[in-house]
């Protein structure tokens, strides 16, 4: 009996031994990612977890405003200064959230947009107050300025805003090879070519709109991503979307006007008000999205508009074309959702392109995170997070830039 006890005892123990359950190592949480912040007077790099922004590292240079940046890894940070004439060099410490100035050096004034070549050793900028396109050579760490294009040709009609030439961006092209330089003040786009560090005007090309004020535009590429099919550019002075068709020749790259349309699309602004402003597009090309500042219908905030773009043929997308028939148009309006704040400047999608970072300089958020449908690119309204523009500074004085970096 004490032996038949004795075996279930040893029995029992061994089977809860059987059933003893290691603790699983804990899974360390993902890094949070890292987003470059620009606003009057500071640049910023906050830790985004995927629910709140934490506000880590910080300079603050009075009087300045870097208004656009460019970011090299691992760790340089090249600034534009719209309020001066100096291009800077930062230097980003992330393991002591520090952020300090490297270098500096003179080049056009009011620089408003920067753009690396492919092989990140020039970097375009593109002068607001000058009117002018400087080509930095940043190799080896260096930065000197080896060229300034000046912009020319006949003024727009709007006398307030279009009173000289006035370059508003830069944008490289899919092949690395072609610039296009966005003239509000001349309602043209100039397209340089690059080889052979030449960066010449090879073409001006005219918006048929006049007075539209060209701002920034987006290359739509070709479906193996070395070349584009399209070039879409936001006018700023009348709200509009003008897509061009893009061909590449021997003799360099050209544009033709296909379509036209309303940044709004079919929702109600103030057209004396109203600005457009910052354009992005999707890794795959399919989605592009727009922002519309100083709508002027209040209550309703500014807001963040979303065309898709169409198939390239047989596509039954609408569009208010100059000869209503839609024939030859590329975008379709999607929607759009509210900025949540006033005067949203910059924007950018994520690494993943799974959220839509955002700024707003005026008021509300200044600095926020949208969700985006990856398979749909619909926008989602109320933000996963944000902060407010008073934690950034006065109103007016909020965040103009935003660009994840890691």
């Amino acid at each position: 009996m004490r032996l038949s006890v004795g075996l279930s005892l040893l029995a029992a123990a061994a089977a809860s031994a059987a059933t003893i359950r290691i603790p699983a190592k804990r899974q360390e949480a993902a890094p949070a990612s890292k987003v470059l912040i620009g606003g009057p007077g500071q640049i910023i790099v906050a830790d985004f977890d995927g629910t709140s922004f934490d506000l880590k590292a910080k300079n603050s240079l009075p009087g300045t405003s870097p208004s656009w940046m460019a970011f090299k890894e691992p760790n340089t940070i090249y600034a534009v200064d719209e309020n001066g004439k100096d291009l800077r060099i930062f230097k980003y410490n992330a393991a002591k959230n520090e952020i300090k100035l490297d270098k500096s050096a003179v080049g056009s004034a009011g620089v408003v947009h920067l753009e690396f070549s492919t092989d990140q050793t020039r970097l375009v900028a593109g002068s607001y107050i000058d009117g002018k396109i400087d080509v930095w050579d940043i190799a080896n760490s260096t930065l000197r300025l080896i060229k300034s294009v000046t912009s020319d040709g006949e003024l727009g009609p709007n006398k307030a805003r279009q009173d000289q030439p006035r370059i508003h961006q830069v944008v490289r092209d899919p092949s690395g090879r072609y610039f296009a330089a966005n003239d509000l003040g001349t309602d043209t786009v100039l397209l340089l070519d690059s080889a052979a560090d030449s960066y010449a005007i090879t073409t001006r090309v005219r918006v048929k709109n006049a007075g539209c004020g060209p701002r920034h535009g987006v290359f739509v590429p070709s479906a193996d991503g070395t070349k584009a099919t399209h070039y879409v550019l936001v006018c700023e002075l009348l709200n509009r979307l003008e897509v061009f068709e893009v061909t590449y020749a021997d003799d360099g790259i050209q544009f033709a006007e296909v379509q036209s349309l309303s940044t709004f699309g079919n929702t109600p602004h103030n057209a004396t008000s109203a600005l457009a402003g910052a354009i992005a597009i999707s890794d795959n090309g399919k989605d592009i999205y727009v922002s519309n500042r100083l709508t002027g219908t209040a209550p309703a905030p500014d807001s963040i508009a979303h065309f898709r773009v169409a198939a390239p043929e047989g596509s039954a997308c609408g569009s208010d074309s100059k000869d209503g028939s839609g024939s030859g148009a590329v975008l379709e309006f999607a929607g759009l959702v509210s900025s949540a704040g006033g005067v949203p400047r910059m924007f950018s999608l994520s690494t993943d392109g799974g959220l839509l970072f955002s700024t707003n300089q005026n008021s509300g958020l200044g600095l926020l995170a949208l969700e985006r449908n990856k398979a749909t690119g619909e926008l989602t309204e109320r933000p996963v997070a944000s902060v407010e523009v008073a934690d950034f500074g006065e109103a007016g004085f909020g965040p103009q830039f935003v660009q994840q970096i890691a």
